[in-house]
């Protein structure tokens, strides 16, 4: 039954990718989500949603689409299962046991998949909590006393809590600096979806990297992305970096 709908959704997903557009797209969105992008093309596809407003729209469009075929059809499957229990309790002499063993089979196939859906929410809400728990906290750049620096402004609001007039003022200035605070703004603002950009502004190279890439991948984690996760935390081990224990951890519970 489980194969039934799903191969359903992914027709429904296949006939808006024809009306979307001819360009690729609808493949390169499902290697993606199923963690098959190489290092290379992750870092270009991920980079790309940040400034091609076109891709973004689409793939926005994609995953809205794919949550409500799921939804759609978990109602269905919702009604059929009622529609079987009104029948196994209505009386009947006529029904014979391999009716009532086929009408049972399919009782329990049903189970199997709303047990399949309970399971892939609990995990999803498991991997919310441990990257919750790793979670490094920021304090902030030290505000100078003697002379007043460029982020002095935006690092004191950023103290007192002031997400938003900290997050105004960084908004003004081109630097990783910046972007680093931003994401880790957006992040406690639950704005994951600006974070992840914000942190794949930040180059290799830059002293905000590591510390960029280990919040990214906690974010990935969260949303369930695990083998781009995953991608993220093995290279923090692999190079022997900052969070490296934290990432060996994770790895662990994952």
């Amino acid at each position: 039954m489980y194969k039934k709908f799903d191969g359903r959704i992914k027709k429904t997903l296949n006939a808006f990718c024809i009306m979307m557009s001819d360009n690729g797209h609808i493949e390169l969105f499902e290697r993606y989500r199923n963690g098959d992008l190489a290092e290379s093309e992750l870092r270009d596809f991920e980079a790309r949603l940040v400034y091609d407003s076109e891709l973004k729209e689409n793939f926005d469009n994609y995953e809205a689409l794919e949550v409500g075929i799921k939804v759609h059809f978990r109602n269905e499957l919702k009604t059929k299962l009622q529609d079987m229990d009104k029948k196994m309790d209505t009386p009947t002499k006529k029904r014979s046991y391999p009716k009532r063993l086929l009408i049972w089979s399919s009782a329990i196939a049903a189970c199997l998949l709303i047990g399949l859906f309970l399971f892939q929410h609990f995990s999803s809400s498991k991997n919310e909590v441990l990257a919750k728990e790793y979670w490094p906290e920021e304090p902030g750049l030290p505000v100078k006393m003697s002379s007043k620096g460029k982020y002095d402004d935006a690092m004191n609001a950023y103290k007192l809590g002031e997400l938003d007039k900290a997050n105004y003022l960084l908004e003004k200035i081109s630097s990783d600096t910046s972007n680093y605070f931003q994401g880790v703004i957006a992040y406690k603002l639950n704005d994951f979806e600006a974070s992840r950009g914000f942190f794949h502004q930040i180059e290799k190279g830059s002293l905000y990297f590591n510390n960029a890439q280990f919040r990214l991948g906690l974010i990935l984690l969260s949303e369930g992305e695990l083998s781009s996760a995953k991608r993220i935390f093995k290279a923090q081990v692999a190079e022997n970096l900052e969070f490296k224990s934290a990432s060996e951890e994770i790895m662990k519970k994952i």
